[in-house]
């Protein structure tokens, strides 16, 4: 294979992949769930969230079938999953204007002792690497002819690695968004995004719920 065949693959699954992760729904979660945090934590919040989703969807693309053959989950148990951790954040978001992040003290020591983390849940998974992510990347792996998968499978991954790379800088440009709002400006951009993932969460449970309806009927 060519540099520019491979390069024109790598294109497919970006172009595949962006559209349904979509890092830009994943902003105002991301500065609601560290709107109290340092500078430094809240970048190293984001390249912490962008690892583990590269991971994760690495990890679907070679091992995807035989986990959820595993674990005896499908797709729709993990949209139905994604859906109530967002629903869940979603609603702490509109109905305080900030989520639980906020109700730490100040205090340094209480900070400290909190612990606050959010970069796997819920910012890798399921807002980064959420089920259609997920799906997308093992579709793309399913096409890989039998016997390629030494050259497939490396284009798949350069195509993640692009996406995420992205998707962070997607996220290292949300403490410029939040300079410009002002306090009163994210309190209300949070409001309406936490609207807005609500809406995002009740279709990944509607999708789910639909999802087992129809796995149930064929049985």
């Amino acid at each position: 294979m060519s540099i520019l065949e491979a390069l024109k693959y790598i294109s497919i699954v970006v172009i595949g992949l962006l559209p349904i992760m979509n890092p830009l729904t994943t902003i105002p979660l991301y500065m609601a769930l560290t709107q109290r945090m340092t500078p430094e934590t809240r970048k190293l919040q984001a390249r912490k969230a962008c690892i583990y989703a590269f991971f994760i969807l690495t990890t679907f693309l070679l091992l995807g079938n035989g986990i959820i053959a595993l674990f005896g989950i499908s797709m729709a148990g993990i949209r139905v999953a994604g859906g109530l951790i967002i629903l869940i954040l979603a609603l702490r978001m509109i109905f305080s204007g900030l989520d639980s992040s906020s109700s730490v003290d100040s205090e340094p020591e209480e900070i400290k002792s909190a612990n606050l983390d959010y970069s796997f849940s819920p910012l890798a998974m399921p807002s980064l690497a959420g089920p259609g992510s997920i799906a997308v990347v093992m579709s793309f792996g399913s096409q890989i002819p039998e016997g390629s998968h030494l050259i497939g499978d490396p284009i798949v991954i350069a195509g993640i690695a692009i996406t995420i790379g992205i998707a962070y800088l997607a996220l290292s440009s949300a403490t410029h968004i939040e300079k410009m709002l002002g306090e009163h400006g994210m309190q209300a951009v949070t409001k309406i995004m936490g609207f807005l993932l609500t809406c995002v969460a009740v279709q990944f449970l509607a999708s789910g719920i639909r999802d087992f309806y129809i796995e149930f009927s064929t049985i």
